[in-house]
């Protein structure tokens, strides 16, 4: 289907926005390798029935885990049931994810990976089981949870719905519900350009008020 941007347009916006964030600077592995050994007490509750459920042949660039995270997200995330908006289990979310993903500097998207499963992981201490188990009120939670906590897990949950709802909207088949007619750049055929340029210093120093160069 058309997409809104290619995925490495789309993925290349998202990564810049990650690395002004410094995922790992912030303490990623810090924070995941105490979330590790407190979840590790609980090994029996980490196991999770979806761990034996084979993934789809086109899973390559997601570990099982990641699959089953993401799958489990566009279900909390894209409550569309009763609504006119497009199931989200008509659209390759998870698919469209895996190519977002896979367009991310090898360094980040390794962070990423880090992130995913501490996400996953540390809901073991708060509910008792995984974030790919939880029912729905518990998993929206979770979410609503991390939303209003430390930095770390802010970014993490905002990385986590940005990637979902992307995956989502950027298929046509989510459009007509809405009246979204496409992006006005396919009708027109204006290119890409990307992201303007910061102005030069001495640009920024012509246009600086007198007294406040």
């Amino acid at each position: 289907m058309k997409k809104i941007h290619s995925a490495p347009i789309v993925a290349a916006t998202w990564q810049r926005g990650m690395a002004r964030r410094r995922f790992l600077k912030w303490g990623l592995l810090g924070s995941a390798g105490v979330a590790a050994v407190a979840a590790g007490g609980f090994a029996f509750l980490r196991r999770s029935p979806l761990d034996k459920q084979p993934v789809p042949a086109w899973v390559t660039g997601l570990s099982a885990a990641e699959y089953h995270l993401f799958d489990r997200a566009r279900q909390v995330l894209l409550p569309v049931e009763g609504t006119r908006l497009t199931p989200s289990d008509q659209v390759p979310v998870v698919r469209n994810v895996q190519a977002l993903l896979d367009n991310l500097d090898p360094e980040i998207r390794k962070e990423m990976a880090t992130g995913l499963g501490l996400f996953d992981n540390a809901s073991v201490l708060s509910h008792g089981r995984r974030f790919v188990d939880l029912s729905d009120a518990d998993a929206c939670a979770y979410f609503d949870s991390w939303g209003h906590a430390s930095v770390i897990q802010r970014t993490l949950v905002t990385v986590i719905k940005q990637l979902t709802y992307t995956a989502y909207w950027q298929e046509s088949a989510t459009w007509a519900p809405t009246d979204f007619d496409g992006p006005v750049s396919d009708k027109w055929g204006l290119a890409y350009l990307g992201n303007a340029p910061l102005p030069a210093n001495d640009v920024l120093q012509i246009n600086q008020p007198e007294g406040r160069a």
